[in-house]
């Protein structure tokens, strides 16, 4: 068993804390009544599978910090679209939008499903700490070329200084606007470290009111087999 305790930590926080939150959020809706006959199989649908989330990170926790890895032919649009459906309901409750827009339906990158679950999960849940009522998120997926898919995550929320922004991806940085906010300080971090697994890569551009923008960059998938595995 891991003895990295911090780790464990870390790990729980940084990809529980918005499944969780998301499960709580259809709670409340059912709870309340708010959530008509029509809606509640989706609803149902989405806490499965957030909770089958959570079983996934634990699996990770719990089997010594090891990942094992399945690249696959996974649809990007996919992905972004469903983690933004999940989270629409903590949106709601600050609130911001969140807009998706992709060059086409399919968009194939050689990953996984579950980390790249996690990489926007904690891209949304970083945004949602520093921007408020009225402010959005967009997010852009288009063909770089032939060969790359550049994915742009940005919000419009206070942003960050650029002293702070040289050090974003640095183990356990916490920014100079952070005071009071949850978090670690690993989240980009282990953003950073995920996608360079799947030899993609992220560069921040941010700047102090004038909000806060994410470039990933992602080998295009060319498989022969890649229409069969297609999330």
């Amino acid at each position: 068993m891991i003895s990295d305790i911090n780790w464990i930590k870390r790990m729980l926080s940084h990809n529980v804390r918005m499944p969780i939150s998301i499960i709580l959020g259809y709670g409340q809706l059912i709870e309340n009544g708010l959530i008509s006959d029509d809606e509640q199989k989706q609803v149902i649908k989405d806490i499965c599978e957030n909770l089958e989330y959570i079983n996934d990170v634990m699996k990770v926790v719990l089997d010594d910090g090891e990942e094992e890895e399945h690249e696959e032919a996974v649809n990007i649009v996919d992905v972004i679209e469903k983690s933004t459906r999940f989270v629409n309901e903590v949106a709601r409750k600050i609130p911001v939008s969140i807009d998706i827009r992709s060059e086409k339906s399919k968009m194939l990158v050689k990953a996984e499903n579950f980390p790249l679950m996690r990489v926007f999960y904690q891209l949304f849940e970083n945004s949602f700490k520093y921007i408020g009522n009225g402010d959005s998120i967009k997010i852009n997926a288009f063909y770089a070329g032939n060969d790359t898919i550049l994915v742009v995550f940005k919000d419009n929320g206070i942003g960050m200084s650029e002293k702070d922004r040289r050090k974003i991806f640095e183990k356990g940085f916490r920014g100079s606007n952070s005071k009071g906010k949850p978090g670690s300080g690993y989240g980009l971090f282990e953003v950073k470290n995920t996608l360079e697994k799947y030899s993609a890569t992220i560069e921040i551009s941010s700047r102090e009111n004038m909000g806060f923008s994410a470039y990933m960059i992602f080998p295009v998938y060319n498989g022969a087999e890649a229409e069969k595995e297609v999330l």
